[in-house]
């Protein structure tokens, strides 16, 4: 058996002369620490009353930011997949969309959810172990319909909602409607919410001023599977990105929202009937790609939300974007109607990236920025006509990295 050796034993001999140099030096060293404590207890007193206890200044060049804090890896959560494969999607994106896969019953355990920034809750049956007395047929091959057990429904609003109240995102597909139902009831259209779709293509429309540059007004969406679920929430509660006409299993019409969100406390939800199936169009993949694009930034742009709106501004235009590191920068325009101040909020979570906002004004005039996390260009006298900005890359961690531009007018002017 190997053994670490042992430290030499000290000098046990010395002579006398260098033993008095080494008493003199030890003499003059305890007399510069006795100064040093004097001089330092004499300043402490000669303070100032309520200053003893102020951290000490960070001095900073004017127009330079402030040391930025550790980049954080962005922590996704998925459930296994049935109906939904939002892991596959996760995989083509790249690395930085990492994620672990959680079993259902973290969303029944106290602080189960708390190690990730986004829970992606993707559409399939329920564990038997939550279910109590069935109550109808599911129509999607699973073995029906059930109540949740009375302590599975507790945990579930219990956790979820505190989850989400924190500061959470969480991701909702489909059948697992019925969770948000339980969470959050005070967002359900019940009438709506006992509906079943039929297989079918919906032509629906796209509410989302975002995705509606990326994607046109209009969009085919392919479900292949029945009895799917409408996204069946009280219209002004939620924030609406896609809606439609479409048939029910029963045979009736119905029209309403198959994409929204909302947030509570904190954090945000996002529901979609629309989901990743075995084969979606190049279309529906690039709404996916934009569904994932929200839903890992919900939290910056419900913050810039909230900045706009302390400032008096109004969110008037939203782009929702991605960048890689080998990409060329991306470029778009906003027509202002009206002089007056204009705030341009690039948001983006502090996650190893530096990007560069330029934004050029009607009559030739440059404003930019660099930085590691949200910042704001601000433009006080802005002109009416074509604004341009582009958002240029500085460094990138990762392919696809996710960014939001917002563009705010100020209200009551």
């Amino acid at each position: 058996m190997s053994s670490i050796p042992p430290a030499p034993p000290p000098a046990a001999i010395d002579d006398r002369g260098s033993r008095r140099r080494r008493l003199l030096f030890d003499a003059a060293v305890g007399a510069a620490l006795l100064l040093a404590l004097l001089i330092v207890l004499l300043a402490d007193a000669l303070r100032g009353p309520g200053e003893k206890d102020k951290p000490p200044r960070t001095t900073t060049t004017r127009g330079e930011s402030p040391p930025p804090h550790e980049p954080l890896p962005l922590r996704l959560a998925v459930t296994p997949p049935e109906f939904d494969d939002m892991g596959r999607l996760l995989d083509e994106l790249g690395h930085g969309y990492d994620y672990d896969i959680v079993p259902h019953d973290a969303f029944l355990q106290p602080a189960g959810l708390d190690p990730y920034d986004v829970v992606f809750l993707t559409c399939g049956g329920a564990p038997a172990e939550w279910l109590a007395q069935r109550v109808g047929d599911s129509g999607r091959g699973t073995s029906g319909v059930y109540r949740a057990r009375r302590e599975t429904a507790r945990s579930l609003h219990d956790q979820i909602r505190q989850y989400v109240d924190q500061g959470g995102t969480l991701y909702v597909s489909d059948l697992h409607l019925d969770v948000l139902a339980i969470a959050f009831p005070e967002y359900i259209d019940r009438q709506a919410a006992d509906t079943r779709g039929s297989v079918q293509t919906v032509e629906a429309r796209v509410a989302d001023e975002g995705l509606r540059k990326h994607l046109g007004d209009r969009i085919a969406l392919r479900f292949d599977k029945p009895a799917w679920r409408p996204a069946a929430f009280k219209p002004n509660r939620v924030a609406i990105q896609l809606e439609g006409d479409y048939e029910l299993v029963s045979g009736a019409r119905a029209s309403g929202p198959l994409m929204v969100s909302f947030t509570h406390g904190t954090g945000t939800v996002i529901f979609t009937s629309f989901h990743n199936e075995a084969q979606n169009s190049q279309v529906e993949m690039l709404l996916l790609r934009y569904l994932v694009f929200t839903t890992v930034t919900a939290r910056e742009q419900e913050g810039v939300r909230q900045v706009l709106v302390r400032g008096g501004f109004s969110p008037s235009q939203r782009n929702l974007l991605a960048l890689s590191t080998d990409e060329e920068p991306v470029s778009d325009t906003y027509d202002c109607r009206r002089p007056g101040p204009l705030r341009f909020v690039l948001g983006f979570a502090n996650r190893g990236a530096e990007l560069k906002l330029i934004v050029t004004s009607p009559s030739g005039e440059r404003f930019e920025k660099s930085g590691r996390e949200t910042f704001t260009i601000p433009v006080d006298r802005a002109a009416v006509g074509t604004w341009q900005y582009t958002i240029a890359p500085v460094k990138v961690p990762y392919r696809n990295f996710p960014f939001t531009l917002t563009i705010g007018e100020k209200t009551g002017d």
